[in-house]
């Protein structure tokens, strides 16, 4: 069936509307029965947008980053891919082009990762009992042995249109806050615009962390650890998620927020938020991104 100009101009305009979040299990909304702030994305923002829950729990940064292309990955010797597209082994694992240390993709998940690319050869990553494995997707007539030190591309890598939150740093990956700020650059420059919103984990997200992060990134950055300790739980009461009956917030959760720390009343566990806690940082997220007006 063919399509009127009209609907055309409204497929391609839908197209623009896409928001990426990439990050760990906080992103993927580990703990949260469901829930996760890419989901109150969706259920906020409507059916114009397409929204990308690109988390893996148990990625570092640098694993993250040549996830999504801002940091790539490559591989340290020349390997043969096989033309019949049989799978070869990655024997000496897979590295980090901003420090050459080991990457660890497809540990719990492989968001945006496959189909892959090295040079113009479409392939397929897969990890088996530690060890990595890449075949190509269309089998030819002939080998290709590729050089040391090859690129490999993920499919996330060519996703640069839309917003892009960044939610990185909980399982580390750097030294200092100064690298974390500087990997976060990383990401930023590989989206290639300033259509961002950076956020920093509320456990481990230090005074010169937040800092740094908000000096750079000013109102496109949510301090979430500040969030999660002075004001998430009173929102929740607000927003009918927790009952305005005087439980909430309990005495464990004001020592708590006294001592910096996420109230358990918004905990699954030590880390990661419960389904309420995903829907207040969903809400945030979507309040920042109403204040830079992403929609």
């Amino acid at each position: 069936m063919s399509c009127s100009s009209q609907e055309t101009e409204e497929i391609e305009e839908t197209s623009e509307k896409v928001l990426i979040d990439i990050g760990d299990s906080l992103t993927a909304g580990s703990g949260g029965d469901g829930n996760s702030m890419s989901k109150v994305a969706t259920d906020l923002l409507g059916k114009e947008w397409i929204v990308k829950n690109m988390g893996v729990g148990g990625e570092n940064t640098l694993t993250i980053g040549a996830r999504y292309g801002g940091i790539p990955m490559y591989i340290k010797e020349s390997i043969i891919i096989p033309k019949d597209g049989s799978k070869v082994e990655i024997s000496s694992g897979l590295y980090s082009s901003y420090n050459d240390k080991n990457v660890l993709p497809l540990l719990q998940g492989s968001a945006g990762i496959n189909p892959c690319k090295i040079d113009t050869i479409q392939c397929k990553l897969t990890r088996n009992q530690n060890k990595y494995y890449i075949n190509r997707i269309s089998p030819i007539s002939t080998d290709y042995k590729t050089k040391e030190n090859s690129t490999l591309y993920t499919s996330l890598s060519s996703e640069k249109e839309g917003i892009l939150t960044v939610f990185i740093g909980q399982n580390g990956g750097y030294s200092s806050p100064s690298e974390l700020l500087n990997q976060i650059d990383l990401f930023v420059e590989h989206k290639g615009d300033d259509n961002v919103i950076i956020i920093t984990s509320h456990g481990n997200s230090t005074t010169e962390i937040v800092k740094l992060v908000r000096d750079k990134y000013k109102s496109k950055y949510i301090d979430l650890r500040k969030y999660m300790t002075t004001k998430a739980i009173y929102d929740a009461i607000e927003f009918g998620l927790l009952p305005n009956n005087g439980e909430y917030p309990t005495a464990e959760d004001l020592e708590r927020m006294g001592k910096n720390q996420t109230p358990k009343t918004l905990l699954k566990d030590g880390i990661h938020f419960n389904s309420i806690g995903y829907e207040l940082l969903g809400r945030i997220r979507y309040k920042k991104g109403k204040e830079l007006g992403y929609w």
